[in-house]
């Protein structure tokens, strides 16, 4: 190894305060590798002096150059308008044998980034007068491999020259850049550090760590001068399904403090390839040495899914965790975007500690301006959360100004933490250089687990709230990208497989408490259905399964036939609903009834159930043809729908909705209409298809339900057909819901993206109108135009409200301040038929779209007893318009003469107040339960008698607003 007079590294900049933290990954790790390399102990004890830094800028090597800094100079400070006259920072004249004397057998090592400030003929003209010079390296390892350095000094020891070098560039800049003098003793610094390098070099291992000990003293009592906090490092490591056994293995080693992310799948995998590795897992959790940050089960869209998977896919992967590695984390985290305004009451709910509130991969939070915070959701629930975003562990850009971000937030709230992202065995030299500066103390901090730091933060006793709708999603644009056949339908198919499930669990629970009986195997069925449907959302590529369905179907058949009567509401809430029987009667003609069935024919019904309500009889059998009272048509038979609330005319141009009307009130309110959406990639002008309508036709003509079908093509500008379309519009008396089915077909030219897609769109007359939408199943005001929405799109329009009920629909987009997109089709999707409807004037949205997206189950148990629409049908029924149910499952109480029922509960309209559920049947107790079933508090029952002398109990219970909880009720058997 050549010997070297001097150890510089070249820096683009003029002092430390402007040294640059700004650069790519590739900059950053060329800068710190720079900085670093030449701190070797070999070199420096060869050289017999401590490495320095010079600027970039002070290499001039000729005439001709010192001539164009001498312009530089003049431009920068005496022509532009900053200040003039300051002194330059080298000479004007170049001096050939004062540059001889200055770079003269020297090691030089420029970064990448200091190249292009450098003067050209610099490297060459040190060259000529003995120096080495080092470029076009990418890393420390790449740098001391060209030098070929022969040492005998043990490797590890090497490494803490280098975790050194780090910790003093840090300390500089945290001094230098927040605008404080040192006082660090440079002479004895450097007397001591060639001290430990010339030990080193000897052979005196214990000597050189002693001295290198008294180094970081030096440091360490610098930077406590003005920062004496020491700062919490917390090393999270991820780990996915993909991981080998032996890269996981070699994180367990060690004795810093560590913590794994991981989902409850992946270790399901990991134990099922590993099982030594959870073993181990199992011992280094149980003796403290690491902890974990929990997952979900599977990560999945969880904005856009029910209440109910969210909780599901914690509870599951609460109990993986269990189960392999015999602990519970405390600390909750996400890699996949997802989190939402509603997590926080979840996982308090759930027992957590804390939660990262971090997303690493696309979408976008609101942002934090602490790391320590609480978080509240929307419904009041909160609990503490690290606000920032975790660094990469593997890039040296993280590490770049480490100092400087840990003295920012020790500034400004005199407590910092840093918490380090990787994968295992991913790491950068930089992270690997503030690991070996924790053998010689806490210079900047320590390291602990994620934990740990949560047992010890401190809780500024007041919450960061934010709005439902700042979490914004990237799951539009990952599903058009991955090439899926089902962007669209995923959610589609899941919302329609979810309310199909939630009413099989509802008539479970009713045939549990008339103790009916019900086979293990079903149960057992509904919890393995309820993964398949979840599962179907969790990657771009699954395909969705038609047995779900199918099985779906067949559990309501097998379990209907035990109900006596025809029809079954799983929904705790009263509702209308209509209903189509099959009729080859000729007799036209409406009976009004004073029960359960409001309007019937002999081929349309309106009924109106209670909660959990039972219709006992088929409408069409208790019509008496004698009875028929001719009624005015809900349509005129030409291009208008009607109802006794509003009239709807159909455009017999476009075959769109062309108005809805209220009688007496002059103006059309909303319209709607097909497009394609078409971006040209040149101008990024954006224009949309002509609907043209080519058939026109009344399909259904009754006094209670109507029909118009239009069928025509989607053209642009050039008459050219993009597609074509049939649309059906249907309207029934007695209810304030227009229903829509979209068949699209002939898409073969048509290549369709995130940008070109084709939508449903409804226009409305006042841009004044506000929006709202649901949001993990809250209504919530919308300010952007993006909009997330599997359930509703509610329009205030005055004293009138519309509101789009999207059935699993998820993608729209408010276009102008009258306009809004709903995306049927879009990138590769395959599905062509859509379903959805618009509510006028709806008293609670949510639970009308939960109402339209869960349909009445036809059960037809033909009992033999003869029973009247008068009798008492009904079981459980809320009286909140402001609350929806999302599950309701018999449970196994601990007293064998009690049976058990547990209801989920969300309140959608923000409204603080009393719950009201009404029950028919005789109740012993009631409680409120956290969301792992832990008892919270029990709730003072009332009994009432109505006037039919039917008794029933009410249960009456305070709820937050937006609160998600639960009810556990239980009954005498009998």
């Amino acid at each position: 190894m050549k010997k070297f007079s001097n150890l510089i590294s070249l820096l683009p900049c003029h002092s430390l305060e402007d040294f640059p933290v700004d650069g790519s990954r590739e900059e950053a790790q060329s800068l710190l590798a720079a900085w670093t390399s030449i701190w070797h102990p070999q070199l420096i004890a060869s050289a017999q002096r401590v490495p320095r830094w010079l600027s970039a800028f002070d290499t001039v090597s000729s005439e001709e150059e010192a001539e164009q800094y001498r312009d530089r100079y003049i431009q920068q400070h005496y022509y532009d308008d900053d200040v003039g006259g300051i002194e330059p920072e080298g000479d004007f004249e170049f001096d050939a044998e004062d540059f001889e004397q200055r770079w003269k057998d020297s090691l030089i090592v420029i970064p990448s980034v200091s190249r292009s400030v450098a003067f050209a003929g610099f490297e060459d003209a040190a060259a000529s007068v003995g120096a080495e010079v080092v470029t076009d390296f990418k890393s420390r390892a790449s740098v001391l491999e060209g030098l070929k350095i022969e040492s005998a000094i043990d490797e590890a020891l090497i490494c803490d020259f280098f975790a050194l070098a780090y910790i003093r560039l840090q300390v500089e800049l945290m001094t230098r850049k927040l605008r404080y003098s040192s006082d660090l003793d440079c002479e004895r610094f450097d007397e001591t550090v060639l001290a430990a390098a010339k030990a080193a070099q000897e052979g005196g291992t214990e000597a050189a760590k002693e001295r290198l000990q008294s180094a970081f003293d030096q440091l360490q009592e610098e930077k406590n001068q003005y920062y004496p906090v020491v700062a919490d490092f917390v090393d999270s490591i991820l780990l996915s399904d993909s991981l080998r056994a032996e890269s996981i293995n070699a994180e367990l080693e060690g004795s810093v403090p560590k913590s794994f992310v991981a989902t409850g799948s992946t270790l399901s995998s990991l134990a099922e390839k590993s099982p030594e590795t959870i073993q181990v897992f199992a011992d280094r959790v149980s003796d403290g040495s690491i902890s974990f940050i929990a997952g979900p089960q599977h990560e999945l869209p969880d904005d856009l899914l029910s209440l109910e998977t969210v909780l599901g896919q914690l509870s599951n992967g609460l109990e993986t965790f269990q189960e392999t590695v015999g602990a519970r984390p405390q600390v909750f985290m996400r890699r996949r975007a997802g989190l939402h305004a509603s997590l926080p009451g979840i996982l308090d709910g759930l027992g957590f500690a804390g939660v990262i509130y971090a997303t690493l991969d696309q979408g976008s939070i609101p942002c934090s301006y602490s790391s320590s915070m609480r978080w509240m959701g929307v419904d009041g629930g909160a609990l503490m959360a690290f606000g920032s975003m975790p660094l990469d562990a593997s890039s040296d850009k993280s590490f770049l100004d480490l100092g400087v971000v840990i003295g920012g937030e020790l500034d400004s709230a005199h407590v910092s933490t840093v918490f380090f992202a990787r994968w295992p065995t991913q790491t950068c030299e930089s992270f690997e250089d503030l690991k070996n500066s924790m053998k010689y103390g806490h210079v900047f901090g320590d390291f602990t687990d994620a934990a740990t730091w949560f047992e010890n933060v401190y809780d500024p006793g007041y919450g960061d709230s934010f709005e439902a709708d700042e979490f914004e999603s990237p799951w539009f644009e990952q599903a058009i990208a991955s090439g899926s056949t089902r962007p669209v339908s995923t959610f589609v198919d899941y919302w329609a497989n979810f309310y199909k499930l939630a009413s099989v669990k509802s008539l479970v629970a009713i045939l549990d408490l008339q103790d009916k009986e019900i086979e293990n195997a079903a149960l057992a069925q509904l919890s393995k259905i309820q993964n398949r449907i979840e599962s179907q959302t969790k990657d771009w590529t699954s395909e969705t399964s038609a047995s779900v369905s199918d099985e779906l179907d067949g559990l309501v058949q097998s379990l209907g036939t035990q109900l006596d009567c025809y029809a079954f509401n799983p929904l705790p809430w009263s509702r209308r609903a209509s209903m189509v029987a099959e009729s080859s009667s000729e007799k036209t003609g409406v009976v009004k009834g004073d029960g359960a069935i409001k309007l019937a024919t002999m081929r349309d019904s309106v009924v109106e159930l209670s909660g959990f309500g039972q219709l006992l009889q088929n409408p069409t059998n208790q019509i008496v043809p004698s009875e028929l009272q001719q009624q005015p048509l809900v349509d005129d038979g030409e291009s208008v729908l009607r109802n006794e609330l509003f009239e709807v005319r159909v455009d017999r141009e476009s075959g769109g909705i062309r108005g809805i009307h209220f009688y007496g009130v002059r103006g059309n309110f909303l319209s709607q209409r097909l497009a394609v959406r078409l971006v040209d990639l040149a101008t990024r002008e954006v224009t949309y298809s002509r609907m043209v309508c080519d058939s026109f036709e009344v399909k259904t003509l009754s006094p209670i339900a109507s029909e118009i079908k239009t069928s025509g093509s989607l053209i642009d500008a050039e008459q050219n057909v993009l597609a074509k379309y049939s649309q059906a519009i249907s309207l029934q008396r007695g209810r304030n819901v227009i229903d829509v089915l979209v068949e699209l077909s002939d898409l073969g030219g048509l290549e369709l993206s995130k940008s070109n897609y084709i939508v449903n769109r409804l226009a409305w007359s006042d841009e004044s109108a506000e929006l709202f939408c649901d949001i993990q199943g809250g209504r919530h005001a919308i300010r952007k135009p993006e909009i997330d929405a599997p359930h509703f799109i509610e329009i205030a329009e005055g004293k009138h409200r519309f509101a789009l009920l999207t059935q699993g629909l998820p993608w729209h987009r408010r276009v102008t301040k009258k306009k809004l997109d709903s995306v049927l089709i879009a990138g590769n999707e395959k599905r062509r038929s859509f379903r959805f409807g618009i509510a006028v004037d709806s008293g609670s949205v949510m639970q009308q779209a939960v109402s339209e997206m869960c349909p009445l189950l036809i059960v037809d148990g033909k009992s033999p007893v003869a029973h009247t629409d008068k009798d008492a049908n009904w079981t459980l029924h809320l009286a909140n318009r402001n609350i929806v149910a999302t599950n309701c499952l018999p449970v196994d109480d601990e007293d064998e003469s009690l049976k058990a029922m547990r209801i989920r509960l969300l309140e959608t309209e923000g409204n603080s107040g009393t719950l009201k559920l009404y029950c028919r049947r005789e109740l012993i107790s009631a409680s409120k339960e956290a969301l792992d079933g832990r008892h919270l508090r029990d709730i003072t029952l009332d009994a009432q008698t109505d006037k039919d002398a039917f008794q029933y109990h009410v249960v009456e219970v305070e709820f937050a607003a937006r609160e998600y909880f639960q009810l556990c009720l239980r009954w005498p058997k009998s």
